[in-house]
């Protein structure tokens, strides 16, 4: 099924709804995923930015050294 042929599924299943408690709910859906799918994306790329900032600066470890760390951890 397409995606447009499932929207009007949806539409027309909606339309026949009158509960409006039931309607509030399917909107708090809709909203709560398109809100949280943008304020994802926007953090994630903020974070990215944020890391290759201090890629830039030299901050980080290699591979190694965080496998020498980790086996320092175990140690202790």
């Amino acid at each position: 099924m397409k995606t447009a042929e499932l929207k009007n599924i949806l539409i027309s299943h909606i339309n026949q709804i009158d509960d409006e408690s039931y309607l509030n709910a399917l909107r708090t859906i809709i909203e709560s995923k398109s809100n949280f799918s943008n304020s994802y994306l926007e953090e994630y790329n903020n974070e990215l930015l944020i890391a290759e900032e201090e890629i830039e600066k030299g901050n980080y470890f290699s591979h190694q050294e965080v496998k020498d760390k980790m086996e320092q951890w175990k140690k202790n």
